[in-house]
């Protein structure tokens, strides 16, 4: 791991802290050495010299001064920064107790390799026709010094890297201070790259390890787990202070580290070995066996094969991009690493990486998108095609349906249901387009689903409207208030659209929240059928937790939208202005404008302070006041204060039961793939039967490890409730199939507040769906629903998908509305953004109140984390260019004509249906023979379809997107269209061609 921190103090001070030791005296084999390319030309080599340290710490380079020169004649020259590496406490251990110096080498080589890619970053800034710009000069100096002990006296193998203030262009060229912010951006994977190096340097010394595929993290296999926690006082003391005062984050473990620093204690080295000899007591024999296993194998060289790199890059790219459109190419390059430590390094992934860049595969960035400041930003080629093709499909929906209503039956509408005219104006443009895809964009709280309702009672029988969301919460508040069918986004696409046609309109409510490949789906969906596709939205709000924003991406490529900017849910001023001031981005103006704000040391104090408010309020009040947090971890924090006060009210009956509940793994369609980021004691529940297999649909199977097959293939060992064993390969199948979940317990009482967190549809229930226990026999709750007051009895010893349902996260809450809202927003969560605060605060009607660490702090991180997702398109500078008006020189023929094609498409699919639909009816059966002829049929129809796909891609083909350059445009197929949106379940969190 690397820690940087800012030097503070004079030169001659942090020269002295580096060089001579602060709290233990140095051995001579805690080496320092100068190192970076301006070292090397400057003729610094070998041990560090204190002088010299000292002169470059102040800026001085030979005869040259850096630095600014102040009014009184002083020069101000900031030092540098300490970039400090620290290894895994097994290795210390065997390094420093099991004295191993081939570890210590190891180490040394591996902050090398970490050093070596973080000068890569390095940055100048300079003037340009009056404007400050960056240029990568990947020149650096800094002198490095190698420590065996922490501050609380621990075996601690770490060396600090002292950058200094100092970079240029080339050898003998001016030098000038050092721009760090690509180099602070890239610490973390510069840190996977020391470990990677690390343990295969590591594993050629004749030692294994064990490592975390999530994290990147490792340690040697056969040093104790207990150990590496006695070994580790001085991380404990930096946990419980940053636990205590609610810091979280490298910046907030930095401020706990200066804060429980201790005096210092001159003792040599070789009394700390004493020392720590006589502390491994039972552990003792461990290292000992684990040190003479690893001598006994000695030094062997560990080949790295082509495949392993090109799969473990693969998943990088695949992995990162399942959740953003445009990465930095760091963040791919740690991914790839994490997944596979120990068996590749960075020498080793970066021929891939430069070979799908060459074959244009992989695509640098230019323009800003999203939050992250990308310093190499990358993007696919598959998803820039991806996002063009939402353009294709927006200009073959133009013009391509029939109004659904008159202008005077709309009118009417808004008439009978009070519409404001932004609302009614909207309404127009809903019945009276002849778009097959149109949009409606309006602020949180604006009555778009008031709008919907209007518009169904204009259309009467004309068609039928559903409702869609990407949650099942969303999709039910909208189908509830707009009297209509409601469904999830996923289920619809399970369907392909099989009984859709044209006299059916598709309204997607929360379509900020849909990611690039639902959205194209639903776009192939309504052009197959000639289903319309209403598209209601908010691109301020909580957006996709998948890759893209296709929303807004949309919008901007073309697709007819009428705006709401007239909010009609809140009904003060104070939550009015505290509302009006988010969209802004104007954060501080908007906390002041809340009901209150209140600071608190930690996250568990602030749970504290804001259910003591809570309690505060009558019955009534709390069944309006709903209580919103922005991660997980915190809302079982409220959960568990709202029991005890409610205990203590006597709200809860005084028996309880202990039961066990599932919680989602947070496991993505990627990691399921790949048997190593399975874990003991998680719960996989398959979606499907599969006999070959040997398991049940919605059966609960339990991780019981990680083994090999004959091939040696790593494979998943699952034991279902009566004990039998089975190996399972996780690569077979598809991801989306399976569910993977983390047991938990939970005490539950009569008058507790549950809530349901999977979509039932055997018990008829929702995602987030709310009620109130009334009963608990046993396992068996009686349960009525806050949807409907209905009473239910559930065996929650079956059903474990469930939990307490007092606070709830923002994602589950939007769509909603409530009277008051409390909010709870710890500034170091990183689901703490601007587009959550907002969506937080829309939520109610009359006031809001917020609790958080620092209000200072929480608006600096509003306006750093906005929570806006990434655009392939807007990240390569193209979304004028593929915008339908800006395609439509070259493509308007080709739409034209497909256009037509895909009108006559949808009338053989109808009549088709018809006939399948009569013959279905008809009394008598057809001969076997016949069946076995039409299937025929269909299976030839079928291959010519398949065929015909082939010829046009041979003839056209996709758009072929190169970095800003001249390009061939992605197309829509002219093919007969399919029966169903082809699945792309196998590539979630994908984004690379094979």
């Amino acid at each position: 791991m690397i820690n940087p921190i800012r030097l503070k103090g004079k030169p001659a001070n942090i020269a002295r802290y580096y060089t001579v030791g602060d709290y233990y005296t140095k051995g001579p084999e805690e080496q320092s050495q100068w190192g970076g390319k301006i070292a090397a030309e400057l003729g610094l080599e070998g041990e560090v010299d204190p002088g010299t340290f000292k002169e470059l710490l102040a800026g001085k380079v030979g005869e040259q001064q850096l630095g600014r020169r102040r009014r009184d004649g002083e020069i101000q020259h900031h030092p540098g920064w300490d970039f400090a590496v620290n290894a895994p406490k097994s290795v210390s251990i065997m390094a420093l107790v099991a004295n191993d110096e081939r570890i210590v080498d190891a180490h040394e080589k591996a902050v090398t390799a970490a050093l070596s890619y973080l000068e890569e970053h390095a940055l100048m800034r300079h003037r340009v026709d009056g404007e400050v710009t960056e240029r990568t000069t990947g020149r650096l100096i800094w002198a490095r010094f190698t420590e065996h002990a922490s501050r609380e006296l621990d075996p601690h193998l770490h060396t600090h890297v002292v950058v200094m203030n100092i970079t240029d262009e080339r050898d003998g060229a001016k030098k000038v201070s050092l721009e760090t912010r690509a180099m602070f951006a890239e610490q973390m994977t510069a840190g996977q790259v020391y470990r990677n190096e690390l343990a295969h340097l590591l594993r050629e010394r004749g030692y294994d390890v064990e490592f975390d595929p999530r994290r990147g993290l490792f340690e040697i296999l056969g040093v104790p787990k207990g150990l590496i926690a006695d070994m580790s006082q001085r991380a404990e003391q930096i946990d419980a202070h940053a636990k205590e005062h609610g810091l979280g984050g490298q910046a907030g473990r930095q401020r706990s580290f200066y804060a429980t620093r201790g005096p210092k204690q001159k003792v040599s080295l070789e009394g700390l070995r004493e020392r720590w000899q006589g502390r491994l007591g039972q552990h003792a024999e461990a290292v000992r066996q684990t040190w003479a296993d690893a001598e006994k194998i000695g030094g062997r060289q560990v080949d790295v094969e082509a495949p392993i790199a090109a799969r473990a890059m693969l998943f990088g790219i695949r992995q990162s991009e399942g959740k953003e459109a445009v990465n930095n190419l760091g963040r791919l390059l740690q991914t790839a690493l994490a997944s596979h430590v120990g068996e590749v390094r960075l020498s080793d992934v970066r021929p891939v990486v430069e070979e799908h860049q060459a074959r244009e595969k992989l695509l640098a960035t230019r323009e800003r998108t999203g939050d992250e400041i990308h310093t190499r930003g990358r993007t696919t080629r598959k998803t820039a095609r991806l996002e063009i093709a939402l353009s294709d499909q927006l200009a073959l929906a133009l013009n391509d349906a029939r109004p659904l209503a008159s202008v005077e039956a709309l009118r009417d509408a808004g008439i009978a249901r009070d519409l404001k005219p932004e609302q009614r104006t909207a309404l127009l443009h809903l019945g009276t387009s002849d778009h097959r895809v149109i949009a409606v964009h309006g602020v949180a709280g604006s009555g778009k689903s008031t709008i919907i309702g209007a518009l169904r009672e204009a259309v009467g029988d004309g068609a039928t409207l559903i409702a869609l969301a990407p949650t099942s919460s969303a999709a039910s508040e909208l189908g509830q208030k707009a009297s209509i069918e409601s469904r999830t986004v996923a289920s619809l696409l399970a369907t392909g659209g099989a009984k859709l046609d044209d006299s059916h309109v598709l309204v997607v409510d929360e379509a900020g929240q849909l990611g690039n490949r639902q959205a194209m789906r639903l776009l192939e969906i309504s052009r197959a059928t000639g289903a319309r596709l209403i598209l209601l939205g908010d691109t301020r709000q909580t957006g996709a937790i998948e890759q893209g924003k296709p929303f807004w991406l949309m919008m901007r490529l073309g697709m007819p939208k009428a705006e709401l900017k007239d909010p009609v849910r809140q009904e003060n001023d104070g939550i009015m202005q505290a509302v009006r001031l988010a969209r802004l981005q104007n954060y501080d103006g908007s906390l002041k404008a809340l009901e209150s704000v209140t600071s608190g040391a930690n996250s568990e104090d602030l749970a504290k302070a804001l259910v003591a408010d809570w309690t505060r309020l009558s019955p009534e009040q709390r069944a309006k006041t709903n209580i919103l947090v922005l991660e997980n971890a915190t809302r079982l924090i409220v959960n568990t204060r709202i029991r005890e006060a409610l205990k203590t009210e006597g709200g809860l009956a005084a028996e309880e039961a202990r039961l066990s509940i599932l919680s989602p793994s947070g496991m993505t369609d990627q990691e399921k793939h790949f048997a190593r980021f399975y874990a003991r004691g998680q719960v996989v529940v398959f979606s499907r039967d599969n006999a070959g297999l040997g398991v049940a649909r919605d059966a609960e199977y339990k991780v019981i490890g990680i083994g090999r097959d004959a091939r040696g293939r790593q494979m998943v060992n699952l034991v279902d409730e009566h004990g039998r064993t089975i190996q399972w390969d996780p690569r077979l199948g598809r991801a989306s199939q399976i569910n993977v979940f983390k047991e938990e317990q939970r005490d539950l009482a009569a008058g507790d507040r549950i809530q349901w967190r999977l979509v039932s549809k055997e018990l008829g229930l929702k995602n987030a769906e709310r009620g109130t226990v009334e009963r608990l026999d046993g396992s068996v709750a009686t349960i009525r629903w806050d949807r409907g007051g209905r009473s239910q009895d559930i065996d929650l010893s079956q059903h474990k998908t469930w939990d307490h349902g007092y606070g709830e996260t923002v994602y589950s809450a939007q769509s909603k509305t409530y009277d008051r809202v409390y909010v709870l927003a710890p500034v170091n969560s990183p689901l703490v953004t601007g587009q959550n605060y907002y969506t937080a605060i829309t939520r109610a009607r009359f006031g809001a109140r917020l609790w958080t660490e620092d209000q200072g702090r929480l608006v600096d991180r509003l306006r750093a984390r906005s929570g806006e997702k990434t655009s392939s398109l807007q990240g390569l500078g193209r979304i004028d260019r593929d915008s339908v008006r800006g395609r439509t020189a070259q493509h308007g023929e080709r739409w034209d004509r497909l256009r037509g094609e895909q009108r006559a498409q949808r009338e053989a699919r109808k009549d088709r249906l018809r006939a399948e639909h009569a013959e279905r009816s008809a009394p008598a059966r057809e001969s076997l023979a016949a069946i076995f002829a039409d299937r025929a049929q269909a299976a030839a129809r079928s291959l010519d379809q398949w065929l015909s796909n082939l010829l046009e891609r041979a003839r056209g083909g996709a758009d072929r997107v190169v970095d800003g350059r001249d390009a061939r445009q992605a197309q829509v197929p002219s093919t007969p269209l399919p029966e169903r949106a082809p699945s792309h379940g196998g590539e979630h969190g994908g984004g690379h061609d094979r």
